[in-house]
């Protein structure tokens, strides 16, 4: 094999850059539920706000794939988007997390479990946002899915992921992108966690500071195009 890293398979240099893909609807289904913990939020207009728990949620589409360097579907590697949003109790029912948590689970048989949506199928509103030079894709929103479209969606095609800070699992958490690990460990309850002591202690990674202004709301999400490849 060697030591020339250009020479290892998967190696950066022999991805692709991916193209957003255009705002629409998009079947899918749930493949990442991540906690992400308690988190500092942005200030809105100029005034600080507080704290909150924060969860991402990402979702496989299945009829929208990666291109190879020809351009052409790989049809083993849907694409993937995700989305950062506040976390709260259903009694919130104006929430965003609320919103997708009914979307998922119209009936309520979860009982508030989004880790039990693991798979479920929802139709994704996906829009491009503009930011400097580039666009990002982004979810706007989800919906649940009409029983006859959902019994002939198709199923995922890659692992699915749920990180949970009060079990964390670690062979989970050692799979996700180094970004996500490390705002993961800025959470401001990361001090004595389950988390911390599994990591054996180690502190959280110095926090860098965001480029993007206060109260952005086309901003693209960290992991909006969130692909596992």
């Amino acid at each position: 094999m060697g030591l020339n890293a250009k020479n290892i398979k998967g190696n950066q240099a022999d991805r692709v850059e991916q193209a957003p893909i255009a705002a629409g609807v998009y079947p899918g289904r749930l493949v990442q539920v991540i906690d992400l913990g308690l988190q500092a939020q942005r200030p809105y207009k100029g005034q600080d706000k507080a704290p909150a728990q924060e969860i991402m949620l990402t979702y496989e589409l299945v009829d929208e794939f990666m291109k190879d360097k020809d351009g052409n579907d790989v049809e083993d590697k849907p694409r993937w988007i995700s989305e950062t949003l506040p976390f709260y109790g259903l009694f919130a029912d104006k929430a965003k997390s609320t919103q997708r948590y009914n979307a998922l689970d119209p009936s309520g048989a979860l009982d508030g479990a989004f880790d039990r949506a693991i798979g479920f199928p929802v139709n994704v509103t996906v829009v491009q946002n503009v930011v400097g030079d580039k666009i990002y894709n982004n979810v706007a929103n989800i919906a649940a899915m009409r029983p006859r479209d959902a019994d002939k969606c198709p199923d995922l095609k890659n692992p699915s992921k749920v990180f949970d800070l009060d079990k964390p699992n670690m062979e989970v958490f050692n799979a996700l992108p180094k970004w996500l690990q490390e705002k993961i460990q800025s959470n401001l309850n990361f001090e004595g966690s389950p988390l911390q002591k599994l990591l054996g202690g180690k502190s959280a990674p110095a926090k860098q500071e965001k480029s993007a202004p206060e109260d952005n709301a086309d901003a693209p999400d960290a992991g909006s195009d969130n692909s596992p490849y």
